[in-house]
């Protein structure tokens, strides 16, 4: 877009006539030195802005009525100016800009403001040259409100308009022109016109208003301290705001922080749970980093449609619904979601808001350490919700991505808008969080937690990056070689493999160990690579064990035990805290898994996670993987319990080819779990632990689904009708946990009028928790006219983005609806459609169209399909580069595996 404006400049010394510019694009402006010295305008930045022109602060003056299409504003940005030139780069994305000019010294210099290129990169061209020094730049505009919730967006629910925003990553600038990057740390200074019987939510209160006449009013804010533009946040509308008891004053804080919560009309009645166990977060949190909350106040608003589960916007925390809409009678598994999700954004208030990282190859700093904290902070707060093996579970579950050839390092080089989209994945959330619980429980708790506290210290309302943060964490632990051994897990990808051989032939037993890079069959990644590994190994026999750590430097290394007898077993991952896999020899794996009673739960849970790491890189059988799995079945342990069922999952989606085979997995199934449920039965009971709760929730699921147990699937149906009178059910009737499974079953189980039924239920509710569940039900059916119903609704604006989203890629993931899928999917407008409703930084998640499939004809069928278009969509070509591994790779294992697999189960069925 081109701005024709009328200039009338008086520069110091020196007056320019006024003039009006011909009808057209002005003629780019020339800057000189001096007379006849032309300087070029600075060309156009690939990546970073720089630091020719830095902001200093914002004044933002928007007008947002939810219910008009547009919203407009007034900002002024305080700049200093480093390098002078007639163009400045900033950042404007979608904004009819009106007017601007920079203001200097008194002199206004007109501008002309164009958008240069999609992700939202903006020139301001001036009519004549500033000086160096500080500076005023000025702009007028007005926008749309954004279509698919990132910028400033409109949700329409009821009725009734509202307006929400998600800024990070590189969304701020749909709502208002700047410099949007992390590094640009500056107070803002806001004023929100809006309707005068609404609301407006920002980042600190609001401090004065006066009416503007039409029903307007327009409302001041408190100006805040320094924040990137990422970090700011609005929401306007007929919002509940619930007035809550302020979080009291500790030994860390000496005032009380003010506390609100916000929902949409009708709904603040819910937030009485949120806003009840917000202080024990709070107060574990300052407790830990020995900082007060850094900020005047905190509202948590939950937004109807929001496509992230939530933002940690200073002062104002948004999160999707069903996260605080809950109550103290909700299923563990909501509640523990709530905590998790809370503890999260919490500890983001610290780590990413008081400390921000420099740039968006440090967002690891921000997300993996707020992955970690918010374990250790619940774990804390809420004892009872089983947080202690969190960062484990997530640790397990990421080495699958970490395996592929195509993952990237925990902190990637961020050269465009595609790796700023990619950073935000499992392994900077996961990867980083186990990385960080492997070298506190390495240096020490309390040594670490010194480290964190002197970097709180350090670069408290500032940015720092990766180095950083490693010598905080040094110089407080007092153990500089963490710099280097840290350093070997952010700088490249993969999972390390630790072959293990117990040697006793010398004065003291020694473990001989070998490291590479652990690869899954059918991988063309390189084995050849090396950390310095912090590697802790627990040994014994019949009467005690020991623990040993040493830091794994070489590609093969010896550990000396301290003990003078040979041990009978070793673990070489103790206390499961070690971010890597291992491989023993067959004497190694015979003696681990006959000590298992020696292992604690952790232990357990990695001794499986490595064999079945050995079994998917072909070095262990189907059968002795079995005969591990059906072993650690019968732990008391919810997760080492459960820990089996990924791989029984697998088979049965994957390898089994024939109906008996099929029939052989769900049988192995009930054999391992059946009596374990009907002891726990489908209803809640008094004294259930969390561990009850969730197991009985992880194998009404499993066991109604792959293992087809008959009378289960009759009592879940039957339940289902109880829950659909009026959307309640006693806990004595049935566990809250287990009310998605029932309205699966029941889909399953009946006509397809029924799951019609359910769907247009959904679709007029505004409870959030109910159209999850029933769109999650109705998702799961295996009926081809309900998975076109489904796939027709897609662009129906009655479903909420975030929705029609899970319903499109829920069809991917049902084995049932696929095939259909993926041919929905070759229509361009179908594709379109979905594509219209994910957010910027989401675009390339488009390719997930061709996930599930496991066949190299499939892989390239869809790389034919995106190859032309995926350097369009942020974040595509990583996430087309992985989807087609992992289709390739499952290939590989069915390949390998598809026959054995299929012999053994179909053997397994006629003898059950």
């Amino acid at each position: 877009m081109i701005i024709r404006i009328l200039t009338c400049l008086a520069l110091v010394g020196l007056l320019a006539g006024c003039q009006r510019s011909d009808v057209g694009e002005l003629d780019p402006p020339i800057q000189t030195e001096g007379p006849g010295e032309p300087v070029p305008v600075p060309e156009m930045p690939a990546g970073q802005l720089g630091d020719a022109v830095v902001p200093q602060r914002y004044m933002l003056d928007l007008t947002i009525v939810p219910e008009r299409e547009r919203f407009s504003g007034r900002v002024a940005i305080d700049v200093e100016i480093g390098e002078p030139s007639t163009r400045i780069w900033l950042h404007g994305n979608r904004l009819n800009v009106t007017e601007a000019w920079l203001e200097q010294g008194g002199v206004r210099i007109d501008g002309e403001y164009a958008q240069a290129d999609d992700t939202g990169i903006a020139r301001l061209d001036l009519v004549a040259p500033p000086e160096a020094g500080a500076g005023t730049l000025h702009f007028e505009y007005d926008a749309p409100f954004d279509q698919a919730l990132e910028g400033l967006y409109k949700v329409v629910e009821d009725e009734r308009a509202y307006a929400f925003t998600q800024f990070q990553a590189t969304s701020a600038r749909l709502a208002f022109p700047g410099f949007d990057e992390p590094v640009f740390k500056t107070p803002f200074e806001i004023h929100v016109t809006a309707p005068a019987d609404e609301r407006v939510i920002t980042a600190t209160g609001e401090i004065g208003s006066r009416a503007v006449g039409q029903g307007l009013v327009r409302r001041s804010y408190a100006v805040t301290p320094p924040l990137p533009t990422y970090l700011i946040a609005f929401a306007v509308g007929p919002l509940d705001v619930v007035e809550w008891a302020p979080v009291p004053a500790n030994d860390v804080r000496d005032w009380p922080l003010p506390l609100r919560g916000v929902a949409a009309a009708g709904k603040g009645g819910q937030l009485e749970f949120a806003l009840e166990n917000t202080a024990r977060l709070v107060h574990v949190l300052e407790r830990y980093f020995d900082y007060q909350m850094p900020y005047p106040k905190l509202d948590i608003i939950a937004v109807p449609d929001f496509a992230a589960g939530a933002m940690e916007n200073v002062g104002a925390i948004t999160y999707r619904e069903q996260l605080l809409l809950l109550d103290a009678d909700d299923s563990v598994g909501r509640r523990r979601a709530y905590a998790s999700v809370h503890g999260h954004e919490l500890a983001h208030q610290w780590f990413g808001n008081l400390v921000t990282p420099k740039w968006w190859d440090d967002i690891w700093l921000n997300e993996s350490f707020a992955t970690w904290m918010a374990a250790k902070a619940a774990d804390e707060a809420f004892p009872d919700l089983g947080f202690e093996d969190q960062i484990l579970g997530r640790a397990i579950g990421v080495m699958n991505a970490d395996a592929l050839a195509s993952t990237r390092q925990v902190r990637e080089p961020i050269e465009s808008n595609h790796d700023i989209a990619g950073a935000f994945d499992g392994i900077t959330y996961a990867k980083g969080g186990a990385v960080l619980s492997m070298f506190e429980a390495w240096v020490g708790e309390d040594a670490f937690r010194a480290g964190v506290r002197l970097h709180m210290q350090r670069f408290g309302h500032d940015v720092a990056d990766y180095a950083d943060f490693l010598t905080s964490l040094a110089e407080g632990s007092e153990r500089p070689e963490l710099v280097d051994a840290f350093s070997s897990f952010l700088f490249q990808p993969g999972v390390p493999l630790v072959a293990a051989e117990l040697n006793c032939a010398g004065d003291r037993p020694e473990l001989e160990v070998e490291q590479s890079r652990y690869l899954p069959l059918g991988s063309s990644a390189s084995r050849d690579q090396q950390w310095e590994i912090p590697m802790c190994v627990r040994f014994g026999d019949e009467n005690e064990n020991q623990r040993h750590c040493e830091l794994v430097k070489a590609a093969e290394a010896g550990i000396e035990l301290p003990t003078e007898s040979c041990p009978d077993w070793f673990m070489p991952n103790a206390d499961g805290k070690g971010y890597y896999r291992f491989a023993l020899d067959d004497a190694g794996w015979a003696a681990l898994v006959s000590n298992l009673n020696s292992l604690d739960d952790a232990e357990a849970r990695m001794l499986l996670g490595s064999v079945s790491a050995a079994w998917r890189s072909g070095d262990m059988g189907t059968g002795a993987l079995l005969e591990i799995a059906e072993v650690l079945a019968q732990a008391d342990d919810r997760e080492v319990a459960t820990a089996p069922i990924g791989d029984l999952n697998t088979m049965y989606s994957r390898l089994a080819e024939t109906g008996p085979a099929r029939a052989g997995v769900a049988a192995m199934l009930r054999g391992m779990y059946a009596e374990r449920m009907q002891a726990l039965g489908l209803a809640a009971r008094e004294g259930d632990s969390t561990d009850d709760s969730l197991l009985r929730a992880t194998l009404a699921s499993v066991l109604s689904d792959e293992g087809r147990h008959g009378s289960l699937r009759e009592s879940l149906n039957a339940a289902a009708d109880d829950y659909l009178e009026d959307l309640e059910i006693a806990r004595d009737a049935l566990d809250p946990g287990l009310v998605g499974t029932a309205l699966r079953v029941a889909v399953e189980m009946r006509e397809a009028e029924f799951a019609e039924g359910l769907f247009e239920r959904a679709l007029q509710s505004t409870d959030s928790t109910f159209r999850g569940r029933a769109l999650g039900a109705v998702g799961a059916s295996e009926d081809p006219g309900i998975g076109a119903m489904l796939r027709a609704h897609i662009g129906d604006p009655r479903l909420r983005d975030n929705e029609a989203i899970s319903v499109a890629f829920g069809q991917v993931g049902n084995e049932a609806q696929r095939e259909a899928m993926w041919q929905w999917a070759q229509d361009r407008d179908n594709l379109q459609a979905l594509l219209d409703r994910i957010p910027t930084w989401r675009k390339g998640s488009i390719v997930a169209v061709g996930a599930g499939f496991c066949s190299d004809e499939r892989a390239d069928a869809l790389e034919a399909m995106f190859e032309d278009r995926v350097q369009d969509l942020e974040g595509g070509p990583r996430a087309l580069a992985q989807t087609l591994e992992r289709v390739r790779l499952c290939a590989a294992l069915k390949d390998e595996y598809a026959d054995e697999v299929t012999g053994f189960f179909a053997g397994y069925a006629s003898e059950a």
